[in-house]
């Protein structure tokens, strides 16, 4: 690998993922484009620019992978290596066990449970709330946006961060060699200047997902894409107040109806920093 002609201008170098059946399908050529995961060779000179979140839950690799094709790096999958990866029955958000503050007995949260209403008298758990909102936007996806639901022509628009929406592949410029079927489609765009993003001028969104968004996200930048009517809009912040303050920064008010009634917030005591999110439909 390092003898490789111009290795450095590589942002990330990754491995095939070993396979009893051998080499199979698009990798039979000793170097390919795509998603890496498992084992990832990082470039830090040249990835210094994008953030990784080291908050995440789930799906972090391939929220980075996407900030790091759309910030303009070079991903490179070298075919002629390959990476096992062993499974670690221990770690990781499976060694949280979401329950209730109430008690120290493990009982069964539905996903639902996850979020409730701001001031409600909905019993707390006892989970970081970017699990609970990762968990919950992972199991009830469908729920929340209803026109995505087995609608691939019609994706969920994720503005500068990917997060899991259910048993789906990401859309984006990088090749991918397997298609599965999907319930909820996510379409990924970079709002940083001059990042490389999926052309989405024939595009109708059936959702608009923003994530804890920046000064980057503005409202001329939302105005350049086009949405169902009656798609869903979701907007995550860390706060009450930051919540407000988005709404009105980014002029969301003139095209989709938001509700007092469609705020809500994970099922976190205030000690624990909940996340605040609300929901809208496109008018």
């Amino acid at each position: 690998m390092e003898s490789s002609p111009s290795v450095t201008q590589y942002g990330l170098c990754g491995l095939r993922k070993w396979s009893s059946h051998g080499r199979q399908g698009p990798d039979t050529e000793p170097f390919s484009r795509g998603h890496l995961h498992d084992f990832v060779l990082l470039n830090v000179d040249r990835a210094q620019d994008v953030q990784y979140n080291q908050n995440r839950f789930t799906c972090d690799d391939v929220d980075f992978n996407l900030r790091a094709h759309s910030a303009g790096l070079l991903i490179c999958c070298f075919n002629n290596f390959s990476v096992m990866k062993k499974q670690i029955a221990i770690g990781g958000h499976r060694s949280f066990i979401i329950k209730t503050k109430a008690t120290d007995v493990p009982t069964t949260v539905p996903a639902s449970q996850y979020v409730c209403a701001p001031d409600s008298k909905h019993p707390f758990l006892a989970a970081p709330a970017q699990l609970l909102l990762e968990k919950y936007l992972q199991h009830c996806s469908r729920t929340l946006f209803p026109l995505a639901s087995r609608n691939a022509g019609h994706p969920v628009l994720s503005v500068d961060c990917y997060l899991n929406l259910g048993p789906e592949v990401p859309r984006s410029t990088l090749p991918l060699p397997l298609q599965v079927p999907q319930q909820v489609q996510v379409c990924y765009v970079s709002s940083r200047p001059h990042s490389i993003n999926i052309s989405t001028a024939e595009l109708l969104f059936s959702g608009l997902l923003l994530y804890l968004c920046d000064s980057f996200v503005t409202a001329s930048f939302l105005k350049k894409f086009h949405f169902l009517k009656g798609a869903t809009l979701c907007v995550i912040c860390s706060d009450r107040n930051s919540l407000r303050q988005t709404v009105v920064r980014l002029e969301l008010e003139d095209e989709w109806r938001l509700r007092l009634r469609d705020e809500f917030q994970t099922a976190n005591a205030k000690e624990d920093r909940p996340l605040f999110f609300l929901t809208g439909k496109h008018v």
